[in-house]
């Protein structure tokens, strides 16, 4: 703990010494006997000398009270709990995770204790901010939903929408794209008049990264569109450039293949001249998705390897995996086919190492495919259940239908119309499940 905590707790412990002395009778002479001199336990009172834990075991029996009841810190000020607020800041900024965290468990309790409810929504919202960064989401989501429960959305806009993104990117991260959808719906309605809040930007974004996901690539673009304007507004160049790579994607997977290049180049441009490495790199890796779309295989493998080699140094481990599979598909396509094998077993040992089931499920269809390509056809099966399985416990809806549809097709082009019929049905109820969605 900071040397400022080490300090008021020597106070507050002094005080605690002094208040369950005078409240039992007891002086400090009587205090003292054995341990220290009178002038010693003066100074422990006033906070100016510490005391062991086998120190204060002693105080307490003495005191016919608990160690737990000397080392309350009921009289803490508010300073104090906004010099607590200002450390874990400090260690946030510092990157140091797990110190800020510390601190703001404290200063959470103790705001409780005193029925504080500034330092209750301040410590609550940045514990939800700050499980998320290192991958705790279920915990993370628990925190969050605190934070909604004490924030105030009228004099709080911009924290209560941060809030709902950083929930709607828990659940996306798990899997569970439509509790991510319902989340930045429910926040998309206390937006009246968006150049009012700063998230605004970021919630659009949100909302057209989950259009995205959809496949709904007209409201990906709808989406992308109002983010942009509120980036601009506000000069905010890394986001410019993220969006226009995200409205680039959609463009692509539209065929309007080049306008799809122009807004990834122009993101590339842009993010060319920030520290942003990581978004740099998934710019190459969907112009690289542009090449194939046009049959320049070539030309998408450069790519590729590019945004590898800038993932892997900017350490976006998650992201690698949607690059290595871009890489089998090309080397799929240009009947590489052990080398495709290679590169997806790369992909299954490194998501196995994360404990990524939509990876894991993921990356199972690509060996489906592989499989059948190899004329494997009891492995093409077996990859698909497994993967059609790990979909819908993750209510992946486009992932399910399409994985479905296609072990369908399978069966019946096999004459195994009773085999396909549960798979069938399963893809069209998730295609109109996406459809009403999106």
């Amino acid at each position: 703990m900071n040397q400022a905590w080490k300090k008021q707790q020597s106070i507050q412990i002094g005080q605690n010494i002094r208040d369950r002395r005078k409240a039992i009778g007891l002086t400090q002479t009587h205090l003292a006997e054995g341990l220290f001199s009178v002038q010693a336990i003066s100074l422990i009172e006033r906070g100016k000398l510490n005391v062991s834990p086998e120190t204060l075991e002693v105080f307490a029996v003495r005191l016919n009270c608990s160690v737990q009841d000397l080392l309350q810190m009921h009289d803490l000020q508010e300073a104090w709990l906004e010099e607590l607020l200002q450390t874990a800041l400090r260690y946030q900024e510092s990157n140091q995770p797990a110190e800020a965290m510390e601190v703001l468990h404290t200063l959470y309790s103790e705001a409780l204790s005193k029925n504080n409810m500034l330092y209750l929504q301040e410590s609550s919202y940045l514990l939800c901010l700050l499980y998320h960064s290192i991958a705790k989401y279920s915990t993370s989501t628990d925190w969050g939903q605190q934070a909604l429960r004490v924030l105030d959305p009228e004099p709080h806009l911009d924290r209560v929408l941060n809030t709902y993104i950083t929930l709607s990117r828990n659940s996306y991260m798990v899997g569970k794209m439509w509790e991510a959808f319902d989340l930045l719906r429910e926040a998309e309605q206390l937006v009246e008049d968006p150049s009012a809040t700063t998230e605004a930007g970021n919630l659009y974004f949100s909302m057209a990264l989950i259009k995205q996901m959809l496949q709904n690539w007209e409201g990906c673009i709808w989406y992308s569109e109002q983010a942009l304007a509120q980036y601009e507004l506000r000069d905010e160049i890394i986001k410019i450039g993220r969006t226009l790579m995200m409205m680039g994607t959609a463009y692509k997977n539209q065929g309007r293949v080049n306008i799809a290049r122009q807004h990834i180049e122009r993101s590339i441009r842009i993010l060319s001249q920030t520290n942003d490495a990581r978004s740099l790199a998934r710019c190459y890796h969907n112009l690289g998705e542009v090449e194939i779309k046009i049959g320049a295989s070539d030309k998408a493998r450069k790519h590729f390897l590019r945004s590898l080699k800038l993932k892997r140094q900017s350490g976006d481990t998650a992201s690698i995996q949607n690059t290595l599979h871009a890489l089998a598909k090309v080397e799929m396509s240009n009947g590489n086919l052990e080398e495709a094998r290679n590169i997806l077993q790369d992909c299954l040992t490194r998501a196995e190492q994360m404990n990524n089931p939509l990876q894991l499920a993921v990356t199972k269809r690509h060996f489906g495919d592989l499989s059948l390509m190899q004329n494997q056809e009891e492995e093409f099966v077996l990859f698909y259940k497994q993967a059609i399985e790990a979909f819908e416990k993750l209510e992946f809806s486009t992932e399910l239908a399409e994985a479905a549809e296609k072990l369908g097709e399978y069966y019946i082009e096999k004459g195994r119309e009773r085999l396909a019929v549960p798979y069938v049905r399963l893809a069209n109820y998730h295609y109109r499940k996406l459809l009403k969605k999106s």
